[in-house]
């Protein structure tokens, strides 16, 4: 069914349908009631819903108002315009989640999920599937947080929607893929989305890459700098579709108004030079797949003068950005200039190659607003940008064509972009109604002092709550908490989230609790939970978790912090409950991996506990390394985990990245001293062999092997200079490998490391007896390998390790006797060493 049907038909089909409004029962059962009743076919009840939902995304999403009063359709049965409203809005919650109290025309979207729910039930197909997806999808976003009711028939539909790769073309697959990737970030699948959003990419055939190209920036900038940029190009199919429909759209579209930077610094873009020069570089890329090479039709792309896109990959791009931003720091200057690069590369699809116009038809409508939207939402938060940034956000907000005087601004302008392109791709695109842009405006005015700007926004949209949230973000807790007190002094329909947010403000649970008691409000026992965590009370912490959890089950950040409570608690059992459900919803959650391993692994040390859970516990160690290569303490803990399971290549590959991580600054100290004599003997417990292909006896040495000969050979010389230990093992390791003449080298070192650690306190028996053992060590070295065939000795036999072995052992004796003499002449360790003097005689 196709997307655009006109909102005007609704009328005609609410007649054709026969719908009997019954005032005392809900909407959703008079409509399903009727449509069951009526003799309209199956297509005709789809051609309603859509239409429905159009015109509800049309009065909230991306305006123009409708045309037509959407309640005189009713009017036999609706008297109160208000009240009807209010029961409609009322039939919205989910989950306890309460719906924005102020959308417009409700009662449309509740017809369109009776009926799409109904023939879901009667006659589903992929089409009534995916249309309820998406109504679905736009009920989520009028909730306040993910409800989990929701979640599972958002998914359901989208998975029974999939479509066939064998009937369909290739628009329609992408724009499948893009809305799943839509729906997995929003509920935080941050994995499910880079699949889907793949998916998309080769259904579509868009070629593109992120990559660094040296540019000027400002004005009187004399060197280039290393600028990201996304290098883009979309199908030749694709392209030539997009191109005949900004022909044919040329004369009717309307885009919004790119306001210009008009900085004295900086240019309108950056000024990329030596492009050829840059691409043939290969320098690092990433295309969204972990492809590096630049292909030859991206590298004949000019970034000053990008090609036009096809609009359903400049989607693709922005759902990327989306999701990028959704999972990185918030004011992280370099996520910041990764999505820049995504959103300008939209922008500058559709910007002219002869001037710094924009030309209507060579991008759509919704793509190109959205696209300004996200930059002025990243220009907002410079200094040297916010002007333009936030001079946008109120353009854009007024070229929605806002009709209700709820609404922040109103639209004047005679020319508007056509209904049908301001939906064509909505559902495809993060949703965005037109009061969180006004929060986000409003927002942006108090960040930037402008409070009665921003209080007149709230005032129009009669939204209290959230202006104390961002009252008090603004800091002004004082005043927020008199905004709340105020509104919760009369009866409103909100008002567990009232008691919920003034319970986040003043930080105290009494409010929390009556937000729960009167409206099973999760987010108030979510509170709880972590004001009780941090007041070193997890056992309370637990309980108020595990009932917000029952009543919300996909909040990520809960089952996080129900997992560290029951770490806290030693109920693993719990913890591990906790943060199995947090690395299900997002596998690439390193610290969830983390201490689920923690959690998994003090189980599998309980009496009677199986061994299972140990080896569980280094596989998800082993998963967060994967992810977050760079933390020290998780290559540590994998090193831990593996001795005790005897794993020992895992073992092995922790301590060679925790020596790739800490060798600089650490030294030896990266290196646990026990972990590395149980190598050394598992190393040498077998012969070698050196595997060398002109030894036909040899057996290839083992992966382990290698990597443990090169630990102890040429890693860890490099770091010792305080443990003479580590010498020693280094000398086992070259005996093993029949190198005599390096092992007494290793084994020289670490007696000269003795005799300096006794030299900086001869006092200390310790270090005293720890010389002595490392000069019957050496002298040992010397007698046992002196006389031994030397590193070029080939056949001649005179070519030994060391000619005056002797000569070196007697001198070795002498010269820690000589060293010890003042105060350790009765000890034990002198009789050792005058006794090996004399055996050297």
């Amino acid at each position: 069914m196709a997307s655009n049907h006109s909102s005007s038909r609704i009328p005609d089909l609410v007649r054709l349908a026969s719908l009997e409004l019954l005032p005392k029962s809900s909407f959703t059962d008079v409509v399903r009631q009727g449509a069951s009743k009526t003799a309209a076919s199956t297509d005709q009840l789809l051609d309603l819903g859509v239409s429905s939902l159009n015109a509800f995304l049309q009065q909230n999403y991306t305006g123009p108002p409708l045309s037509f009063d959407a309640y005189s359709i009713f009017t036999e049965a609706v008297d109160d315009k208000e009240a009807f409203a209010s029961h409609c809005i009322s039939e919205l919650e989910s989950d306890s989640e309460e719906a924005y109290p102020h959308a417009e025309v409700p009662h449309l979207l509740v017809l369109a999920l009776a009926i799409l729910n109904y023939l879901a039930s009667v006659a589903p197909s992929k089409a009534v599937c995916k249309w309820l997806a998406r109504a679905l999808m736009v009920h989520q976003s009028l909730l306040s947080a993910p409800a989990s009711t929701l979640h599972d028939q958002i998914f359901a539909n989208l998975t029974a929607s999939a479509p066939s790769t064998s009937s369909v073309s290739a628009f329609e697959t992408a724009e499948h893929f893009l809305e799943l990737a839509r729906a997995s970030i929003y509920y935080s699948y941050d994995s499910r989305a880079a699949q889907a959003l793949k998916y998309a990419q080769e259904a579509t055939g868009l070629e593109y890459n992120v990559t660094g190209i040296k540019a000027l920036r400002t004005k009187y900038q004399q060197r280039e700098i290393a600028n990201l940029v996304v290098l883009a190009r979309s199908s030749p199919g694709l392209r030539e579709v997009n191109k005949q429909v900004a022909v044919k759209n040329s004369q009717e579209d309307v885009l919004p108004s790119a306001l210009p930077l008009n900085s004295d610094l900086l240019l309108e873009a950056p000024k990329f030079v030596n492009l050829g020069e840059t691409l043939s570089e290969g320098e690092e890329s990433d295309n969204g797949n972990g492809d590096e090479a630049i292909s030859v039709s991206l590298s004949e792309e000019d970034p000053n003068r990008p090609s036009v896109l096809a609009d359903i990959d400049s989607c693709l791009l922005l759902v990327t950005e989306h999701r990028i931003r959704s999972v990185s720091p918030s004011n992280s200057p370099l996520t910041t200039e990764e999505v820049l690069a995504y959103v300008s590369r939209v922008i500058l699809s559709s910007t002219s190659i002869s001037e710094s116009s924009y030309i209507p038809g060579k991008v759509n409508w919704t793509v190109f607003s959205r696209a300004l939207w996200e930059r002025s939402i990243l220009e907002s938060n410079s200094a040297k940008t916010v002007e333009r940034g936030t001079l946008q956000m109120a353009s854009l907000v007024d070229e929605l064509g806002v009709a209700s005087s709820s609404t922040a601004m109103i639209h004047t302008s005679a020319a508007v972009a056509p209904v049908e392109e301001r939906l064509k791709y909505i559902h495809v695109l993060p949703l965005l109604p037109r009061w969180r842009m006004d929060l986000a405006l409003a927002t942006q005015y108090l960040s930037l002092g402008m409070l009665r700007s921003a209080q007149d926004i709230y005032a129009r949209l009669d939204l209290p709550i959230e202006s104390a949230l961002c009252t008090a973000a603004a800091g002004s807790p004082k005043e927020a908490i008199d905004i709340l007190e105020k509104y919760l002094q009369t009866p409103h329909v909100n008002t567990p989230r009232a008691w919920s947010v003034l319970g986040d403000v003043t930080q105290k649970p009494e409010y929390w609790e009556r937000a729960w008691d009167e409206g099973k409000y999760a987010a108030a026992k979510r509170s709880l939970g972590e004001y009780y965590f941090k007041a070193g009370a997890p056992d309370q912490c637990i309980v108020h978790l595990a009932e917000a959890l029952k009543k919300n089950p996909l909040n990520r950040q809960a089952w996080f912090l129900y997992g560290c409570a029951g770490l806290e608690t030693q109920q693993y059992d719990l913890a591990a409950e906790g943060f199995t459900r947090c690395v299900s919803m997002d596998k690439d959650d390193a610290k969830a991996w983390s201490n689920l391993a923690t959690a998994l692994l003090h189980m599998g040390q309980q009496p009677g506990a199986e061994r299972s859970k140990s080896k569980e516990s280094l596989s998800a160690l082993a998963e967060a390394c994967r992810l977050n290569p760079d933390d020290s303490r998780l290559w540590s803990n994998l090193v831990i985990v593996g001795a005790k399971l005897e794993n020992w290549a895992t073992c092995l590959r922790g301590t060679l990245r925790l020596v790739e991580l800490l060798g600089d600054k650490q030294g030896e100290g990266a290196l646990d001293l026990g972990v590395m004599r149980v190598l050394v003997q598992v190393l040498v417990s077998d012969a070698y062999s050196s595997g060398e292909n002109g030894d036909a006896s040899a057996k290839k040495q083992s992966f382990f092997e290698r990597q443990a000969i090169k630990l102890f050979t040429e890693t860890v010389p490099g770091l010792v200079t305080r443990t003479p230990e580590l010498w020693l093992l280094t000398a086992k390791v070259e005996q093993w490998r029949k190198r005599p003449w390096a092992a007494l080298d290793a084994y020289e070192k670490m007696f000269r490391l003795a005799v300096a650690a006794f030299e900086s306190d001869e006092t200390s028996k310790t270090k005293w007896t720890a010389a002595v053992d490392a000069c019957a060590m050496v002298v040992d070295a010397y007698t046992n390998l002196g006389e031994l065939p030397g590193r070029m000795a080939g056949g001649d036999e005179s070519q030994v390790v060391c000619k005056d072995w002797k000569w070196r052992a007697k001198t070795t004796v002498r010269s820690l006797m000589s060293k010890g003499k003042r105060l350790w002449v009765d000890s034990e360790g002198w009789d050792r060493l005058v006794e090996m003097r004399d055996d050297l005689k």
